[in-house]
């Protein structure tokens, strides 16, 4: 919950009225309005006067100085910038070198007898500058990297995907200057890959963009610069709704809206100069602090693009036509039956990953396949391609199941295959990190010959390991769920556990194929007692519905089933249950964690989440929707009872989401407690938004008699931790008739 002295009331009928107000006043613009119309407007992109220093500096990295060359400045105060060079390495750090150390003279407070370089460095800080803020400087000097050559090139690739930005601004009802986003974040390249393995034209990290699309080995919508434009629209829509304001909001799709959220929390303001000058996140960073600013000189930039460029010549927008495939189809089969070149099929439809051009998958079915009009045929197109082409599945994968000692170099060597093609084919974000269990899909064409580590052993029997369900076990070899669950007498196919022993139906017979390979003498690896007592403390949480034990490996054979209520909206009161004295103490005995590395990549994969997940100074966390006090005494290592007692809570006292409670800490450390936390919640939502995409928002009225869970559950089908992230400072405990919540709409993934 964003707690702030200033902040302003955001209901969602002022946020419904806005938008109706905004959308009257878009209708003003043509679809291709002239850049220089697309002034922002003051009163939702102010342009506070502490930030013109950096809007100017940005509009000079954007116009003056080109990819080969740069700035020398100061990363605190951008209007000090100390010298523009050419890129060459050996030159800007003896340039650095030199100006740091004329820094420190000055700091000495020296004023007399100055060299020329020392003048010239003094006379671009205020006359009354401190000697404590010119030591500060020598540690802020900073090279920044021109961008005029790639913001031409960004503005005439822009002319092929403007229209349909508009267009998607327009249907939403936000502000026209959004769509130059594109500008800070990728140059309007559709295939720009980041360092932070952000990917596509408006550079989605794999976790937030999950929410909205498809990203998985197969396909990856990041890359559809038309797919990915509705959902950074959508992003941006989120992050306003939580947020209250576009500075806040756009500084969100750069740090996350939970960050800007912790920001908000910490300064106490939602003033965006304040934020910038005081907030001192640990991530909180340079592109952090500068994209709002950054965001203010492009659209300064564009509406003078004239001035600064002269003549731009536009790419076109291209016209397609978009067929939905009825069947799973060769790439190749495709392209030749239509009469087009797979190299041109490839460039129209980025979403399609690396393994279905090589030929390792086919193309799915239900996917929207793009063909440019100049170039697609007349007529039906699905029907040029012959019945013996299309299958009603995909093919199906083989996987590797990561053992103890593994690494992906050992398992790159042992399948005749590199590093960097598992890494690919996994969407792995580091080479260094890969887990025992964890399922690594493999290369097709470097492994039908290769024996695959099975995890069936010879006398016919499966051990259920973590992301299994009994749809997947089932697809993956070749049997009916009926089958499966026959045999072994299981009457609920709901109820499976890591560590289960399952017998496969058929082990009379000629043994089982494992995705196309014989896998009948192959053992099972002997569990060691560290992966046994892990699996033990796993097998503790039952799964509901045919929803993972643990994070999906996403295989296409996975059939995706609706979630029960009791799965997507966990009653706290319900799952309140005491956690015993050896449950509290049992852990699994892993090699030590790097408990703030690991934190990292919970706040990334949560980056999108504005709930607090923070223990304060005075030992209270604020109760998130899922929690439990069994949850607590879990992550605590205590009993839910000693919880109880610490808040003088009865028995029968609910725990209410959104009050706080005071924690023990005296058996785990906070840093522990609240990774063990994130962790929760991480995989809570990743495993919800493997099976669900949001599509839109809905608002919705409270009348006599509702309760929100109850409309979460029946009417959207939507968790209510998630209803809480679109309503941050909604207070379940206090719904008014009248009141107006916002529900996400959801749908099931493909």
């Amino acid at each position: 919950m964003i707690h702030s002295r200033q902040q302003p009331q955001r209901t969602a009928q002022a946020l419904l009225s806005w938008r109706l107000a905004l959308s009257v006043l878009m209708l003003q613009f043509l679809l291709f309005a002239p850049i220089e119309s697309l002034a922002q407007d003051p009163a939702l992109f102010p342009r506070p006067a502490e930030l013109e220093p950096a809007i100017s500096f940005w509009v000079r990295v954007y116009t003056e100085v080109d990819t080969q060359s740069g700035f020398l400045h100061d990363s605190q105060h951008l209007d000090v910038i100390y010298t523009d060079m050419r890129l060459n390495r050996r030159a800007i750090e003896a340039r650095r070198s030199q100006i740091q150390e004329d820094l420190r003279v000055l700091a000495t407070g020296e004023r007399g007898q100055l060299t020329a370089s020392q003048s010239e460095i003094l006379a671009l800080w205020p006359i009354d500058v401190s000697n404590q803020t010119l030591r500060a400087a020598a540690s802020n000097v900073r090279w920044q990297l021109g961008q005029s050559d790639r913001f031409l090139g960004g503005l005439q690739r822009s002319g092929a995907y403007r229209q349909h930005i508009n267009n998607v601004i327009r249907e939403k009802g936000l502000p026209a200057e959004l769509g130059v986003l594109p500008h800070v974040e990728s140059s309007f390249n559709p295939g720009a890959f980041s360092s932070a393995s952000a990917a596509g034209m408006w550079q989605f990290t794999r976790a937030t963009g999950q929410r909205f699309m498809r990203i998985d080995h197969i396909v990856d919508e990041r890359m559809d610069p038309y797919t990915a434009t509705s959902a950074a629209m959508s992003l941006l829509e989120y992050n306003y709704s939580v947020l209250g304001t576009w500075p806040l909001a756009l500084t969100a799709y750069n740090h996350g809206a939970g960050g800007i959220a912790r920001a908000v929390r910490e300064t106490e303001t939602t003033d965006i100069e304040k934020i910038v000058a005081n907030y001192k996140g640990r991530s909180f960073g340079f592109a952090s602090r500068n994209f709002y600013a950054q965001f203010l000189a492009v659209n300064e930039v564009e509406r003078n693009a004239a001035e600064h460029f002269g003549v731009v010549h536009f790419n076109p927008a291209p016209n397609f036509r978009e067929i939905e495939t009825d069947a799973f189809i060769d790439a190749e089969v495709f392209a030749s039956s239509v009469g087009i070149s797979l190299e041109q099929l490839r460039a129209d439809n980025r979403a399609l990953r690396p393994v279905v051009w090589e030929g390792n998958k086919r193309i799915p079915a239900g996917f929207k396949i793009k063909i440019r009009e100049e170039v697609a045929p007349s007529g039906d197109i699905l029907a040029m391609v012959l019945a013996d082409f299309k299958f009603a599945v995909q093919t199906p994968d083989i996987a590797y199941v990561v053992e103890r000692g593994d690494s992906l170099s050992v398992i790159a060597r042992r399948f005749n295959t590199s590093v960097t093609r598992l890494a690919s084919l996994n969407q792995l974000l580091s080479h260094n990190r890969i887990q025992i269990g964890q399922q690594l899909l493999l290369p097709q064409d470097n492994s039908q010959s290769t024996a695959v580590a099975a995890v069936v052993s010879q006398d016919g029997s499966y051990t259920v390991r973590r992301g299994d369900t009994v749809s997947l076990i089932a697809a993956r070899y070749g049997v009916t769920e009926r089958a499966l669950l026959s045999v072994n007498g299981i009457q609920d196919p709901h109820r499976i556990y890591p560590g289960q022993q399952l017998t496969m139906p058929g082990q009379g017979d000629a043994g089982i194929q494992l995705a196309g390979i014989n896998a009948t003498n192959t053992p099972t690896p002997t569990p060691t007692a560290q992966t046994q007592l892990a699996e033990e403390v796993l097998a503790r949480v039952e799964p509901v519905g045919d929803m993972p034990v643990a994070p999906p490996v996403e295989v296409e054979q996975l059939t995706l089933v609706r979630l029960p209520p009791a799965a997507v909206l966990p009653d706290n009161q319900q799952l309140d249950t005491p956690v015993s004295d050896e449950e509290s103490t049992a852990e699994a005995l892993d090699p030590v964690i790097d408990i703030s590395e690991s934190n990292e990549q919970l706040v990334e994969n949560l980056s999108a989440d504005p709930s607090d997940y923070t223990v304060a100074s005075n030992n209270t966390v604020e109760v998130q929707a899922s929690e439990t006090l069994g949850h607590f005494a879990e992550w605590l290592s205590i009993r839910a009872w000693d919880v109880r007692r610490l808040n003088n809570m009865a028995f029968s006292d609910p725990v209410i989401v959104g009050k706080r409670l005071t924690l023990d800490f005296s058996s785990v450390n906070i840093a522990e407690f609240e990774l063990k936390r994130r962790e929760f919640h991480s995989t809570l939502q990743q495993e919800f938004f493997s099976n669900y995409r949001i599509q839109g928002v809905e608002q919705y009225e409270i009348k006599r008699n509702d309760n929100v869970g109850v409309i979460a559950r029946n009417r959207y089908s939507t968790p209510i931790w998630l209803v809480r992230q679109y309503n941050p400072e909604l207070d379940f405990n206090r719904i008014q008739i009248g009141q107006k919540i916002v529900f996400p709409l959801v749908e099931q993934a493909e």
